[in-house]
């Protein structure tokens, strides 16, 4: 049973959660956000069975020449964890970086974020906990000018200005505060993981008006669920929801895991699945998951009204991800967790 001040907490952490959309934020695009959580809900940092490093690199429309490319790292940590908790931490700390570059790098923004999330257990087995997540982002953005063609119209104004480009500004930077809630439950045969984050982004428009800006909430939903069948495989579905300045979109699908070699009641896994993102592509996937690694590589298939125009967009993704130190739970080691 839950105790009275675990309700304070979780009330506490749902009023946060509300006056942290008043403020700035914004979170890459990724094909296999399931294994990069931590990039897009800070209330999911810090609560593994060991401290992990995530990676991801992104080539975007690569067949319509390089206008985007999407390189990312993190690390978190589990605060407090000792003997005297049996292990268990109430908090956890993380930090990413994201770099984002158009057109072989003319335009590059880069991200700075550290997170820190605390929890409530809700049982007395400590198999199900509430999250919140707090997040604070430098944010970079940096223009090559020599790069760029038609200097005049550029400069002039007639093409841009400067409150249509945020990276002519003084000070290109800004900063930003992200928050997250997560609900997770883990047991020998099954994960589950579902949560919402929210975002208030505030960015100049690139239009060629004058003094227009679009601003706009940005809110991620996210459900993650993985279960063993059959002896040691497994299958996973994941879906997210996601409404952007840019687009509003479903993504969804799943994967089965084919057990490769088995110890410690845990099993590696081979993974091979598809997911869907609504109006846009269908995306294959391939992962891996084995001893202290997870790796994964998505291709984007296209089906909008780029490939109508017969462009061809080819989008690539990799990602790799290793925890640090020794997987010694019983429970289900999940492609998630």
């Amino acid at each position: 049973m839950i105790k009275h001040k675990q309700y304070i907490k979780i009330w506490g952490f749902i009023i946060s959660l509300f006056i942290s959309t008043l403020v700035d934020g914004q979170t890459p695009y990724m094909s296999q956000s399931f294994v990069a959580t931590n990039f897009f809900n800070p209330a999911a940092v810090g609560f593994g069975e060991n401290n992990q490093f995530q990676s991801f690199y992104r080539n975007q429309f690569s067949g319509v020449g390089d206008p985007f490319r999407t390189i990312g790292v993190g690390v978190d940590f589990a605060l407090f964890k000792n003997e005297e908790n049996d292990y268990y931490n109430n908090f956890g700390l993380g930090l990413q970086g994201v770099s984002e570059q158009v057109l072989n790098g003319i335009l590059q923004t880069n991200e700075i974020t550290l997170s820190l999330a605390n929890r409530v257990f809700l049982n007395r087995d400590r198999t199900s906990y509430l999250a919140l997540g707090i997040s604070s982002t430098f944010i970079s953005r940096n223009l090559d000018r020599s790069a760029l063609t038609f200097g005049d119209q550029y400069n002039s104004g007639r093409l841009f200005n400067t409150t249509s480009l945020e990276t002519i500004g003084d000070i290109p930077a800004k900063f930003s505060t992200n928050g997250g809630l997560l609900y997770s439950f883990i047991s020998p045969d099954m994960f589950i993981q579902a949560g919402g984050s929210t975002y208030y982004i505030n960015r100049s428009s690139s239009t060629q008006t004058y003094g227009n800006v679009n601003q706009s909430f940005q809110f991620i939903s996210t459900l993650n669920v993985e279960r063993k069948i059959f002896d040691n495989n497994t299958f996973f579905v994941h879906a997210n929801y996601q409404n952007r300045l840019e687009a509003e979109f479903i993504y969804v699908g799943g994967a089965w895991g084919l057990p490769i070699q088995t110890y410690n009641d845990n099993n590696n896994r081979f993974y091979v699945g598809c997911f869907y993102r609504s109006q846009d592509a269908l995306v294959p996937y391939i992962g891996l998951l084995y001893n202290k690694y997870k790796i994964g590589v998505t291709y984007d298939i296209y089906n909008n009204k780029m490939t109508q125009s017969n462009l061809r967009p080819q989008t690539l993704e990799f990602t790799l991800s290793t925890y640090l130190g020794r997987n010694i739970s019983k429970n289900l080691k999940s492609i998630f967790n």
